[in-house]
């Protein structure tokens, strides 16, 4: 091969890779322009700002480090490094917001519903969590009304309140001083989900017709406050770890009303900007509920304790189908108190549901 035929070939590969680099930018950039858009418009006008300033020095640099620039008219190479960077800058942008957004499809949160026995009784677990989409709940709903054709008798997770006293410790410790149902509804509004109770009201006329059937298996806010008193007094390292995560909390107070703010935002915003927010959220539910809780020394009474007084009531009950809605973190904890009583508990099956989807509008004509 001669030199000239060389030189063509280097030159129309560099044409070639250069035209690859210009449709991946452009490509990129018609799919972040919609996102930036739905932020707002002053978004689009700051990146096209930002990249004609940062084009001066870039346009300065391939002038400097390459032949061919230094042939073109400056104008040229000025505009090829503002539009290139205008593309880049705005791939930057919205890239994250893709990446958070599509974690929800590509790294489901799921939950599982476990049929346990010990050839005596049947527990179906449904494992819950307190805000998620529409579908989901809706599928518990049929499940315990399925459950109720059968003769189950149904178990609701929901710590009862009792004393002033002890409904405060509840909200100061748990909820951050706040309600802990008001903070669900908030966080459900924020990722464009539902609370959980908003569901379960399907399922009042049969509370109200047979209230034997419908069992709130859970202890109350005084039981919870008196089995963490008497951790703080019998645990030295109970105590230690819970007068470390008050510090933290008391150096991050301003968490709660961030997010307070940020949800009064959101609320005033678009419908396109709300949409935005509720996917990046539902995201990181995804991603964060996802991965390996790390443990939480409240873990020894909201888990733990409440476990023992869950198995117990099941131990107890004469009724031989139960059917539970209780948060999947306690389904491990459940079942090895039930096998420590009696080894004859198993899982018999175990069905996965996924918790939290994009929601879907879907528009017809009549």
């Amino acid at each position: 091969m001669s030199a000239d035929d060389t030189a063509g070939f280097g030159y129309r590969f560099k044409l070639r890779l250069s035209a690859v680099a210009w449709f991946v930018l452009a490509t990129g950039f018609l799919l972040a322009l919609p996102v930036m858009i739905d932020i707002t418009w002053w978004v689009v006008a700051g990146v096209v700002v930002l990249a004609a300033l940062l084009a001066i020095l870039v346009a300065w640099i391939m002038r400097l480090l390459f032949r061919g620039q230094r042939q073109q008219r400056v104008a040229t190479t000025y505009l090829k490094a503002w539009v290139g960077l205008t593309f880049l800058l705005s791939i930057m942008v919205a890239a994250p917001i893709y990446g958070i957004a599509l974690i929800t499809e590509l790294r489901p949160l799921i939950v599982p519903q476990a049929e346990l026995s010990n050839g005596k009784k049947t527990v179906i677990f449904q494992g819950m969590m307190h805000i998620g989409s529409e579908g989901f709940y809706k599928g518990v709903v049929y499940d315990i009304e399925n459950a109720l054709s059968q003769g189950y008798v149904i178990y609701y997770e929901g710590v009862k309140p009792s004393t002033p006293e002890a409904g405060k410790w509840f909200s100061d410790t748990l909820a951050g001083g706040e309600d802990l149902s008001d903070n669900y509804q908030k966080m459900a509004s924020l990722c464009g989900l539902t609370f959980q109770l908003n569901y379960f009201g399907l399922l009042q006329a049969d509370m109200v017709a047979h209230p034997d059937r419908h069992v709130t298996a859970d202890v109350s806010t005084a039981d919870m406050m008196a089995e963490y008193e008497r951790l703080l007094a019998a645990d030295p390292k109970f105590a230690k770890e819970m007068a470390a995560k008050k510090a933290a909390a008391s150096a991050d107070k301003g968490s709660s009303d961030s997010i307070s703010s940020l949800i009064g935002i959101v609320s005033g915003g678009t419908p396109e900007q709300q949409k935005l927010v509720g996917a990046l959220c539902r995201g990181g539910m995804s991603y964060l509920l996802g991965r390996k809780s790390t443990p939480d020394p409240m873990d020894a009474v909201i888990l733990d304790f409440r476990n023992r007084a869950l198995a117990q009531r099941i131990e107890a009950d004469p009724h031989d189908k139960i059917y539970i809605t209780y948060g999947a973190e306690h389904l491990p904890g459940l079942l090895a108190l039930l096998q420590a009583h009696d080894p004859a508990w198993e899982i018999k099956t175990v069905k996965w549901t996924r918790t939290v989807e994009t929601p879907q509008d879907l528009v017809g004509k009549l």
